[in-house]
């Protein structure tokens, strides 16, 4: 069996990352959190669509990320609607 790439207990990955359970081949590593990768509360790791594990953590992992995350959307209270402006003439 192949060695997990975060070995020992000092290394900063976080606890529930891949990087802890698989070798660097078997996971691929987004520039952050995003919708792309969700968590899966049933085993602790996030995946892709496709069923890959995902570490969100580059920094910590100490790679680059080979996938870059979508810009996040903004909360729905901070989406502003249109004005309407009035459609009179001033005199």
């Amino acid at each position: 069996m192949t060695q997990p790439f975060a070995q020992g207990e000092d290394h900063p990955a976080c606890g529930i990352c891949p990087a802890h359970r698989l070798p660097r081949e078997a996971f691929v590593v987004y520039d952050r959190p995003s919708r792309e990768c969700p968590f899966d509360p049933n085993d602790g790791l996030r995946y892709t669509a496709d069923g890959i594990p995902a570490c969100v953590h580059p920094d910590k992992v100490g790679v680059e990320p080979d996938r870059v995350a979508p810009p996040p959307e903004p909360p729905a209270q901070l989406i502003e609607e249109p004005r309407r402006r009035g459609w009179f003439r001033r005199r």
